[in-house]
């Protein structure tokens, strides 16, 4: 288990189930010690709350609370769908393609999508469930972009135990990770209490091909805060 996650939802997605101080809570009494809640932006229907980033403040004793939202590619261009007037109180800025208007593409061409996105909108901060069905994008490509923009690629355990990427994908996302020496983030993208803190799939996978834990950056609460520091640092250059 990793001290820190990167991706979790609450009721503000209409694919959550709980509250933001029910996600938090069950985080704390797992032993993590920083927990981001980054629900989905407006692409898919939600209305992200002002009073979440603009008034919220580490609702729960005892564990950090990250600010984020889980965007959304929404076009060809790489546009995406984050909110300007929040920028400030982003922790982390997720980015992944959801509801895409094309499915099953080459996973190049999501690739190439996916740099657009980059290039052009450098708050993002993680790219999310590459080896997403419907929405594979080319690991090598975009590992490699990753490397050069500093951006980081989730390993995402829900993907993998429930099926919805195979073990051998989430590998060879692995290996394309460690040939093009990007970041990573382990994150349990948990929709429900019980998947709060769970990272069991991924951690076997890391094992197994010997990933280099450094490159990890949600390992410890502090290399996480670290590391947020310095994707906030870039950000502020551009917004």
């Amino acid at each position: 288990m990793f001290e820190t996650d990167l991706h979790a939802h609450s009721l503000f997605s209409a694919c959550g189930l709980h509250t933001i101080i029910e996600m938090l809570t069950a985080a704390k009494i797992k032993g993590i010690r920083g927990q981001a809640i980054t629900d989905h932006g407006p692409f898919l229907g939600r209305r992200p709350s002002s009073t979440f980033f603009e008034r919220l403040e580490n609702p729960v004793k005892g564990i950090r609370f990250f600010k984020g939202m889980e965007c959304n590619v929404t076009d060809e261009a790489g546009s995406i769908d984050v909110i300007p007037k929040f920028m400030k109180w982003y922790d982390v800025v997720l980015v992944g393609f959801h509801n895409f208007s094309i499915k099953d593409a080459p996973p190049e061409y999501y690739a190439k999508i996916m740099t657009k996105a980059l290039r052009t909108n450098p708050c993002i901060d993680i790219i999310v469930h590459p080896n997403a069905p419907h929405f594979v994008i080319d690991f090598k490509m975009i590992a490699e972009t990753a490397a050069e923009t500093g951006t980081a690629i989730e390993l995402n355990n829900a993907k993998t135990r429930l099926g919805r990427s195979t073990e051998e994908q989430t590998i060879s996302l692995i290996e394309a990770c460690i040939e093009a020496g990007c970041d990573v983030t382990v994150n349990t993208d948990a929709h429900a209490l019980n998947e709060v803190g769970n990272t069991d799939v991924i951690e076997a996978l890391l094992k197994k091909t010997a990933f280099p834990t450094e490159k990890i950056v949600n390992r410890t609460l502090e290399s996480t805060i670290e590391w947020i520091a310095k994707r906030k640092a870039i950000r502020a250059e551009f917004y």
